[in-house]
């Protein structure tokens, strides 16, 4: 009866660990449970050698050896049984006599073989893990992605990807690439990066090419462009067949600061197309403006929604807590976004929003803001006016406070900013880590019951989720820069849905553009499709950046656009909210100032091609047209670009054709003006060129993008619903 006993608790015992073992690994994920199986030689497996000393001990009793010769035996046997020495022999009696005991010793033996193999594992599995993946990478015909550098971005690009195969390169030590292995991510330890970028090009150039994407993000400046370079320089000794190739199928990111920006675009435009200049900063500022655009927040005593205005006395106030790189682009891409019209008469004027900027330096000494945005003011505005077309107003209005938060100051100006009722006031706090920022925003949801305001609306900088987020949601404040979701998230980087939408309104816009020039043009499936394909390859070629993001900003204003009318939109498998139809949607925006589209006009894309005249009724929709060339010129001024004089637009010339001042080299543009300058310009432009007026006019464009917003949502995969209020 003791033999059976004991036997029946070592079984126990044993099944238990088995048990532990299976369930432990499965419900892990997968890089724990590798970490789990190569650390289980580390005294999660004793209870198997332990088990085992109880098993022998009453096997060599029941051969006729006394208790202690039995115990020592026993000792002697376990560690002969660590090395696989499995002694039998002297145990038999007690196996012949009882099958339930034969049955848990050779499992206990199952057991320390299963251990030993994991033993041998953790030692050899990387090695062979690592020779396998080189070798899957070489027979594999998935598209590729190669990520360049190892930090904590990098690792989020990859884990986010699940469509290619994925590689990391970089110089690891031996830490990193045990954490790589355990987190199953191939990789390439390359001290010159050189045979991962081999890789890539032997993908994109093998047989017909597959896509491959490679991101530059290895944190040094220096060390990303000189990569970039060494990648410019394979593809320029490229034949011109196998860099058209490159061209369709490898695709490079590089992340840099944004104060080497320019740099950066020198790059850009020398990579044949190849290369495109990530700020992640700017992508965490887009995701801002397209989630949450100010219009979004303001109700109908703030707004007129049958004018799209804002009301006479009320005031718009952004309060920017910290201007470093994050608020500063913040900043920029707010101001060339969130533009606003007031009414004045019969007709309607720009209405700025003013940002108080809060900082404890000297903020206003910027030399990339002197050097982009600031340059309008300091070289045009206290110039002779007549030497322009008429100059449209600044784009907003700035105030900067020399107030570190600690101080008393700082909560008392913010009082006196916000005070007044009828306003509508944003504080986006970003000056220091996750949890400062949260702590600054706690402070303020508390600050605005003891003053008793409402309307203050309060953004919070945090780059990884914390469980703090939740209860400041729920006091109505909104969190903004989580980078896995906004900025280290692949399909957001290579196909976010605003590129896309830019891109496929840039295919029309060149459409519409030969229209213009030749009216009797007839447009053809694959007329059209040779439209795309060139407006894809000027994108990434010819056009320079500014030019791309005028696009890109564009459409990244539309969701603001349709706030201001009382509209919004939303991916059309997200929300419960009804769809507007289009003729819903035109009787808002355009009821008494319908677009024109003549019988039997052609179509692309589904979309019908319209033609614009040269005459303006005072209407919603060219009110709304009024408020997106505010816009550009605030994207143009945002970017440093500021208006040509009448001299430049009259007499500067590219070869024989007049450049009606538009020179981005010099970063000039003859469009910088009013509506009302636009019509003079015009006149000018055809004067110049002997076209008529209708050939030279660029109002039509301020038009398009709201009488295409139907189209391009729906074509896009989005829909337009009423907004939330």
């Amino acid at each position: 009866m003791l033999y059976q006993l004991v036997t029946l608790i070592c079984l126990g015992l044993l099944v238990a660990e088995m048990l532990y073992v299976l369930f432990a690994s499965l419900l892990k994920k997968p890089a724990a449970r590798v970490a789990f199986l190569r650390t289980f030689k580390k005294g999660k497996c004793a209870i198997i050698y332990v088990t085992a000393i109880p098993l022998y001990f009453i096997g060599h009793l029941y051969s006729g050896m006394d208790v202690l010769a039995s115990f020592f035996t026993a000792i002697n046997k376990i560690i002969n049984a660590v090395v696989l020495k499995f002694e039998l022999s002297s145990i038999e009696g007690l196996m012949q006599a009882s099958a339930l005991y034969e049955f848990t010793v050779y499992f206990c033996f199952v057991l320390i073989m299963f251990n030993a193999l994991l033993f041998t594992f953790s030692l050899v599995g990387q090695a062979l893990w690592v020779l396998f993946s080189q070798l899957w990478q070489k027979c594999t015909r998935k598209p590729r992605l190669f990520v360049f550098g190892y930090n904590e971005g990098s690792i989020q690009l990859l884990q986010s990807e699940h469509k290619r195969h994925k590689t990391l390169v970089a110089h690891l030590d031996e830490g990193a690439r045990a954490a790589l292995y355990q987190a199953r991510l191939p990789f390439i330890n390359s001290k010159t990066m050189r045979s991962g970028m081999e890789q890539s090009f032997k993908t994109a150039l093998r047989g017909k090419g597959r896509e491959c994407i490679c991101v530059i993000n290895m944190e040094q400046d220096e060390t990303n462009m000189r990569l970039c370079r060494t990648y410019i320089d394979r593809l320029r000794a490229l034949g011109e067949k196998e860099r058209n190739q490159c061209f369709r199928c490898l695709r490079i990111f590089v992340f840099g600061d944004p104060r080497f920006a320019t740099l950066y675009e020198d790059i850009v435009n020398d990579s044949l197309g190849c290369i495109q200049y990530v700020n992640k900063y700017q992508r965490i500022a887009m995701d801002f403006v397209d989630r949450y655009p100010l219009a979004l927040f303001l109700d109908e005593t703030h707004l007129n929604y049958q004018t799209s205005c804002v009301r006479e006395g009320v005031e718009l106030n952004v309060l920017l807590v910290g201007f470093g790189k994050t608020n500063q682009e913040i900043f920029l891409t707010s101001v060339a976004n969130n533009q606003f019209l007031k009414q004045v008469g019969e007709g309607v004027a720009s209405k700025q929003v003013h940002y108080h900027i809060f900082d404890k330096t000297q903020a206003q000494n910027n030399k990339n803001l002197n050097h982009s945005y600031y340059r309008y003011k300091n070289e045009c505005l206290e110039q002779d006016p007549s030497a322009y077309l008429p100059l449209p107003e600044a784009p907003a209005t700035e105030e900067y406070w020399h107030l570190d938060i600690n101080d008393t100051e700082f909560y008392n100006r913010i009082r006196r900013i916000t005070s007044r009722p009828q306003d509508a006031n944003f504080v986006v706090i970003a000056f220091g880590s996750d949890l400062e920022n949260i702590d600054m925003a706690q402070k303020l949801v508390e600050k605005q019951r003891e003053w008793g305001i409402k309307n203050l609306v309060i953004f919070v900088k945090s780059r990884a989720f914390l469980k703090e987020h939740t209860l400041l949601e729920q006091e109505g404040c909104y969190f903004i820069g989580h980078e896995a979701e906004t900025v280290y998230d692949i399909e957001r980087l290579v196909s976010d849905r605003i590129y896309r939408m830019a891109k496929l309104r840039s295919a029309i816009y060149a459409l519409e553009y030969d229209l213009s020039q030749n009216p009797g043009l007839e447009i053809t499936e694959k007329y059209f499709d040779g439209v795309q394909e060139a407006a894809h390859r000027n994108w990434y070629i010819k056009r320079k950046s500014v030019e791309r993001d005028s696009n890109l900003f564009g459409c990244l204003s539309l969701r603001s656009k349709l706030n201001l009318m009382g509209l919004d939109y939303c991916l059309k498998e997200e929300g419960d909210s009804p769809a507007v139809t289009e003729e819903e949607y035109l009787a808002l925006y355009a009821a008494d100032d319908p677009p024109e589209v003549e019988e039997g006009a052609p179509t692309a894309l589904g979309k019908t091609i319209k033609r614009y005249s040269l005459s303006l009724k005072p209407s919603r929709r060219t009110f709304m047209a009024e408020h997106e060339h505010l816009r550009w010129n605030a994207f143009m001024i945002s970017r440093g670009i500021i208006p040509a004089t009448r001299e430049q637009i009259m007499t500067e010339k590219s070869g024989d054709s007049y450049t009606l001042g538009k020179n981005y080299a010099l970063r000039r543009h003859g469009n910088i003006t009013t509506f009302e300058g636009l019509i003079e310009f015009r006149r000018i432009a055809a004067r110049l060129t002997g076209r008529n007026e209708e050939s030279c006019d660029v109002i039509k464009y301020d038009f398009q993008l709201l009488d295409d917003a139907y189209w391009l949502l729906n074509a896009t995969g989005h829909k337009i619903i009423r907004k939330r209020t």
